[in-house]
């Protein structure tokens, strides 16, 4: 005989079953009388969310940027945030972002701006690389099916011209002269909504471009977007070409670099980056570097700025206090260094401080920001649409006898298409056949 299981050994205790069935019956009464104060809360609409990310902003952003009344007049802020708010409903989530960015590009702080949003939940983009030359906007970088654009100028983009679509994205960019402008705006000018908003872009996300080879016949070529947040692999020129690098692009990805030209007797110093490296910190960095100019002869000193849009102001300085120390290598006319458009925050005071504390020689293109100009920035994000907005909150004032609009190089060179195609470095040299004194 097998052994009874558990399940028929076990036996209710009397009156156990009526007890439970009057306890569901309870409960069940219970659950229909529920009053529906205690129903569960509905979720926000997409309208009240961007009602919340519009009072954070406005909140947060007239508390903690730097002099907001006298940039942004408090009752014409006021209004536009709440034009925003009331037609959220009726808005594009893009339409609202692009407005975002124009309100606070309006007060031209290169520091404050909306960043575009990257990301799936992103801006779409163009799979190009655009760059404005001295003779005009050409195209740099192009993902594989679009490599006939590559070393061609621009001619239109839809129906606009290069300068006059820069002058229709100039609204939506935080910037403070004409430099920062040419350095920012070939990037807008790939930004698929905001090409749809000034009526650029096809319902599809694609646009027209008409270009020309030096020296050909312009043609057009249709240019489709990329997915937002799907990396596009973009063919640089240089490579397509064959051109052959210059010195200033073999290591842009590196905080700082040097390297020795014997035939020059110069040594090229690359500072891209305001900050240590984790591999090396700048002291231990400008240790190397001196002690090997200690040991070779060096006539001349390059130190290029060109990369750098800032960081740390205070990372330099053991380069600055070592060249002072070598009156050598420092002197009036063997000391230069390179800045452009992108020398930029702590990059443009680096520059102001080789010419000031240094006297170096500059050599390039005038600064992409005013000298006298806010910075130290911080950041606020919507709590729902997750747009960054970038604020100032100090006021650096550098030129004390005045208020320039750029700072400018004490030899101004320009770099052309043609120098880019032929590989050469106008900047660099020009510090090379710069007359030693």
């Amino acid at each position: 005989m097998t052994a009874p299981s558990q399940r028929e050994n076990k036996s209710l205790k009397p009156g156990t079953g009526t007890f439970l069935f009057g306890l569901t019956l309870a409960l069940a009464i219970v659950a229909l009388c529920r009053p529906e104060s205690v129903a569960q809360t509905p979720a926000p609409t997409r309208e009240e969310k961007w009602k919340q990310d519009l009072n954070e902003f406005a909140k947060g952003f007239a508390e903690n940027q730097k002099d907001f009344d006298k940039l942004y007049p408090r009752e014409r802020f006021g209004r536009e945030v709440a034009a925003l708010q009331a037609s959220a409903e009726g808005t594009s989530d893009s339409d609202l972002v692009l407005a975002l960015m124009k309100l606070v590009a309006s007060a031209h702080v290169g520091h404050t701006v909306v960043q575009p949003p990257n990301g799936p939940r992103g801006f779409h983009r163009l799979p190009l690389g655009l760059y404005w030359y001295s003779d005009g906007l050409a195209v740099t970088s192009a993902a594989e099916q679009y490599t006939q654009a590559l070393g061609t100028r621009v001619v239109r983009i839809g129906s606009m011209t290069p300068e006059k679509l820069e002058a229709a994205v100039a609204p939506y960019i935080s910037y403070e002269n004409d430099v920062w402008l040419h350095q920012q705006s070939p990037s807008f000018m790939t930004i698929v909504e905001l090409l749809r908003h000034l009526g650029i872009a096809s319902d599809d996300g694609s646009v027209e471009f008409t270009m020309a080879k030096p020296g050909d016949k312009p043609f057009t070529m249709k240019i489709s977007p990329a997915n937002p947040g799907v990396r596009v692999p973009l063919v640089n020129v240089t490579d397509a070409f064959h051109i052959p690098t210059p010195l200033f692009r073999k290591q842009p990805q590196s905080y700082y670099w040097y390297e020795y030209l014997a035939e020059q007797r110069t040594l090229y110093i690359q500072y891209n980056r305001c900050q240590d490296d984790p591999q090396l910190s700048f002291a231990e960095f400008t240790k190397k570097v001196l002690d090997f100019a200690d040991a070779h002869p060096v006539e001349r000193v390059i130190v290029d700025l060109r990369f750098n849009s800032g960081g740390n102001s205070n990372v330099i300085k053991p380069l600055e206090n070592g060249l002072k120390a070598r009156p050598a290598l420092s002197k009036y006319g063997h000391l230069y260094a390179l800045m452009g458009r992108a020398t930029f925050s702590s990059g443009l005071l680096a520059a102001v401080d080789f010419r000031d504390d240094l006297h170096a020689i500059l050599i390039g293109e005038p600064s992409g920001e005013k000298p006298n100009s806010y910075g130290e920035i911080k950041y606020l994000t919507l709590p729902n649409s997750k747009v960054e907005v970038q604020y100032s909150t100090k006021f650096f004032t550098i030129i004390k006898n005045g208020d320039p609009t750029t700072f400018d190089p004490d030899v101004s060179v320009p770099h052309s298409l043609a120098d880019a195609l032929a590989g050469r470095d106008p900047a660099l040299e020009a510090a090379l056949h710069h007359p030693l004194q």
